[in-house]
């Protein structure tokens, strides 16, 4: 047993050396980076600025370009030409339109409201859930620690049994004692060894434990800093609760997300009620086109004479002849000809929209009202946390001072013991007795420490103040 317990503690010795040590903030850090929900609630912030550019983008006008290439067979009139057409016509057009909305009751403007409240309510979502991760990293950081002082505790028992042990089996050797004492120390060692194996046990769960929180391997070495002061002050003052409260309402992540989905609620029924308004929209285009059955006359040359009638005496009446050649009309002439502009006003009056708005009104109203409620329930629930948690601090430290006291006593019952016992005045039990008092109290005063500190350290966190030590 020995041996094995040797070879575990030198195996966490040697793990522990063997890479950088970490801070609680740096395991902090990297609980964060690698939480797969909070990557998913920082590609749901990122999806949110998204949709903000798009609501943005509805409040600017577009611009879009067309060009057509056609061929057209059968009668038809060439939209160019007026002109009726049987043979195969090409034809093209070109242009760019544009509109805006410039006014729909606001409702680009409060679905942009909406939108920027409802960012900004993710990214307190966000936060709030780090928040989260550092207080379970800060707890489980503070029980490897506690576990490590109980390694050493446990080692201090066994040192002083052994010690005792051979104290015993030189008097026993020399005949000024009998065997059964030795017996209950031999058998006291092994359960001290016990102890100590079962505490270095536990040291390797918490470690397992704050491993899996930061989502490091479980064969993963990890050694971490131990703060320069971990002591606990039993007089510290604590703050009452509603002070505590006023401090975390103005500042708590949960309480910000809840405000701004309750503001993003109200410009939505804002935005809901713009449907009972008139819209007016502004649209404008220019463009041209070119047809190929366009012609002009290029060349007229005479072409004779030919009779068209009779005078009243008889004579022939002759008019001249002329033969024409066309051709057709250039495309880059045809584009500048049939260049047009357009602009123009649109206004929509809404009358009767089968109660659309009506609905939608109504159920915005319902949303907002569940965002109110949602905003009471998150400070309530603050409220009582933080009172539940003062109430805690309150106990912790009282139980701390307690442990304390205990473990002073245990300290000078021990001591008077151990004198005895050496002076010969006190048999093996009771001795065994003295020492495993002591290390009870030298454990509940170490777990009432640790606790105490972690319960201070959930106030602190509640009044704005960093997870540090």
């Amino acid at each position: 047993m020995r041996i094995l317990t040797s070879i575990v503690v030198l195996c966490t010795v040697i793990s522990a050396s063997a890479q950088e040590a970490l801070s609680l903030q740096q395991c902090i850090e990297q609980a964060w980076q690698k939480n797969l929900q909070v990557q998913q609630a920082e590609l749901g912030l990122q999806a949110t600025e998204s949709e903000l550019k798009n609501v943005k983008g509805n409040m600017l006008p577009n611009l879009n370009a067309f060009g057509t290439h056609n061929y057209n067979w059968g009668q038809r009139i060439d939209p160019f030409t007026n002109q009726f057409a049987s043979t195969r016509v090409q034809s093209n057009s070109f242009g760019l339109n544009s509109d805006i909305t410039l006014f729909n009751g606001f409702q680009n403007q409060n679905a942009r409201l909406a939108q920027e409240a409802n960012l900004r309510s993710s990214e307190y979502d966000l936060e709030a859930q780090k928040n989260t991760i550092a207080l379970t990293v800060s707890s489980a950081f503070l029980n490897v620690l506690l576990t490590e002082e109980l390694i050493e505790a446990a080692e201090q028992q066994v040192g002083i049994s052994r010690n005792q042990l051979q104290r015993m089996e030189k008097l026993v050797n020399a005949g000024s004692s009998n065997i059964g004492a030795q017996y209950d120390l031999e058998a006291q060692v092994a359960r001290d060894q016990a102890t100590l194996t079962q505490r270095v046990n536990d040291h390797q769960f918490a470690l397992l434990q704050l491993k899996q929180l930061m989502l490091m391997p479980a064969d993963q070495d990890l050694s971490l800093v131990k703060p320069a002061n971990l002591e606990a002050d039993g007089t510290y003052r604590l703050e009452n609760a509603s002070t505590i409260y006023g401090m975390a309402e103005a500042s708590m992540p949960e309480v910000k997300s809840a405000e701004y989905s309750l503001t993003g609620q109200e410009r939505r029924l804002k935005q809901a009620k713009s449907g009972w308004y008139p819209s007016l929209s502004l649209s404008g285009s220019v463009g041209s086109g070119y047809s190929g059955l366009r012609t002009e006359v290029d060349e007229v040359t005479p072409a004779g004479n030919s009779q068209i009638g009779f005078t009243q005496t008889g004579e022939s009446v002759f008019a001249p002849n002329f033969e024409t050649t066309v051709m057709r009309v250039p495309f880059v002439d045809q584009i500048s000809d049939n260049f047009n502009q357009f602009l123009g006003l649109s206004l929509s009056v809404p009358i009767f929209n089968r109660f659309g708005v009506d609905n939608s009104v109504q159920q915005a109203k319902i949303n907002r009202s569940i965002a109110e409620l949602q905003y009471e329930q998150v400070k309530q629930d603050l409220r009582q946390q933080i009172e539940q948690a003062r109430l805690d601090a309150e106990t912790a430290r009282e139980t701390y001072q307690a442990n304390q006291r205990s473990l002073r006593s245990s300290e000078k019952a021990f001591e008077f013991a151990e004198a005895r016992y050496e002076a010969g005045a006190l048999n093996t039990m009771d001795f065994n007795n003295s020492k495993g008092n002591l290390a009870i109290a030298q454990s509940q005063a170490l777990q009432a420490k640790y606790d105490y500190l972690f319960r201070l350290k959930v106030l602190d966190f509640y009044m704005g103040k960093p997870l540090a030590f």
